[in-house]
């Protein structure tokens, strides 16, 4: 799975949250993100923070889309912003999940755990 989180803390919270079931993979950008995807690398699960310096979470998604839409849909967004008009418009219109930061530990284990096995192909709205 690839974490795209510029918070030290919470990249290594996820880490040791999910590094004994999953491969956990961590950019702390959505241009490091999306280098990585166009060189080859796939991803069962994405988490990725809505809001980073040099590409946020929501024009990662929107390159994804263009060149590996596969992988767009497998983003789960984490934020711990306020809900502003952009944000609410761009979830309108969009099935991928969106988990507020404090997220419960075992809700995000089980989540990744269950994208990860295949058994929800594009995650839907919580």
């Amino acid at each position: 799975m690839l974490l795209v989180d510029d918070e030290p803390f919470i990249v290594t919270s996820i880490r040791r949250l999910l590094s004994s079931e999953h491969e956990v993979i961590s950019v702390s950008n959505g241009l490091e993100a999306l280098a990585a995807v166009e060189a080859g690398a796939r991803f069962d699960v994405v988490l990725c923070d809505v809001r980073m310096p040099v590409m946020n979470g929501f024009e990662l998604y929107e390159r994804l889309l263009e060149t590996a839409p596969e992988v767009a849909k497998r983003i789960v967004f984490l934020t711990g912003a306020a809900f502003t008009s952009e944000v609410r418009a761009f979830f309108a219109r969009v099935e991928n999940l969106l988990l507020e930061k404090p997220y419960d530990p075992s809700e995000l284990r089980a989540l990744v755990r269950t994208l990860a096995t295949g058994k929800r192909d594009a995650p839907s709205k919580l």
